[in-house]
């Protein structure tokens, strides 16, 4: 018992000494570090620098601005019952194939990218093969998305078929990320009491470390399911990906159609709406 209370006095000694105390014998907070200065002076040159940019070297061109063609656009942006049936039939039907790409090329992504993930796990595979496959996903993270798009459709033309190719390449880099981390997340007490039982690399895959991630895998699979909606949504005025919805409104948009516009950013809005609640119940359930 004495040697625990003489334990216990040297450490809060030592914890004091770490600590500074004012005159009244209380602990003050914590200085600031050169650090934390460094980054409240970064932090106040950004501000002034936007500020001065926006206000002083941005120039308006007040002169061009319409307030009756604003008027215009926002009178009829909400007119749908001036779209013909035909008009509205084919921007559900872009809705639906813009869906359509970015789900395949989430799924395509999401099975890919688990198989390269475990290997990228370093609590899994040991040795160089980890790191490298690390480097080239942070390298096709590096890359946005729509640069891939362009490569792809520049080497084999514009199509549906080279938007999913280009929005893959991203899609995985970002699996492999995530999941191989979620991956490293499990207790590694499980994955040596399993060894120590004579399991194997899949066996410990399937028994231990895929059921210990399967929430946060559908929390990213449900993160990325948004963001290739919104790419798949955006690639299509960017890139002239036919068939999209968002080519669709860029071109009722340069027509002066306003109400095919506001139609098609409802349908958008509409869709996100009900993914972002699909995609929480799944979460929930999973957790549960």
């Amino acid at each position: 018992m004495e040697n625990v209370n003489i334990r216990t006095s040297i450490f809060i000694k030592k914890k004091r000494r770490e600590l500074d105390f004012d005159s009244l014998g209380r602990a003050k907070l914590r200085e600031s570090s050169a650090a934390d200065r460094m980054v409240v002076t970064l932090l106040v040159s950004f501000a002034i620098i936007t500020v001065y940019t926006v206000f002083f070297r941005i120039t308006y061109k007040w002169d061009h601005f319409m307030p009756e063609k604003l008027l215009e656009m926002a009178k009829g942006f909400l007119r749908w019952d001036t779209i013909a049936t035909g008009q509205r039939t084919d921007m559900i039907k872009a809705l639906i194939n813009t869906f359509a790409l970015g789900f395949l090329t989430t799924v395509i992504g999401m099975i890919t990218g688990i198989f390269v993930a475990l290997l990228a796990a370093r609590n899994l595979t040991r040795g160089f093969l980890p790191h490298m496959i690390r480097s080239v996903a942070a390298f096709m993270r590096a890359v946005p998305t729509i640069i891939w798009v362009l490569i792809f459709v520049a080497g084999y033309g514009l199509s549906a078929t080279t938007a999913v190719v280009g929005m893959y390449f991203h899609t995985l880099a970002f699996f492999i990320k995530s999941f191989s981390e979620s991956f490293e997340e499990v207790d590694e007490a499980t994955i040596e009491a399993l060894k120590a039982t004579g399991a194997n690399w899949l066996q410990i895959v399937f028994g231990a470390v895929l059921p210990s991630s399967a929430t946060r895998l559908i929390s990213w699979l449900a993160i990325r399911s948004e963001i290739n909606f919104g790419v798949a949504v955006v690639i299509g005025p960017a890139v002239g990906v036919p068939g999209t919805i968002g080519t669709a409104i860029n071109n009722a948009s340069r027509g002066g159609d306003y109400a095919t516009q506001g139609f098609g950013v409802f349908l958008v809005f509409l869709t996100a709406f009900i993914l972002e609640v699909l995609i929480n119940r799944l979460r929930q359930r999973s957790i549960v």
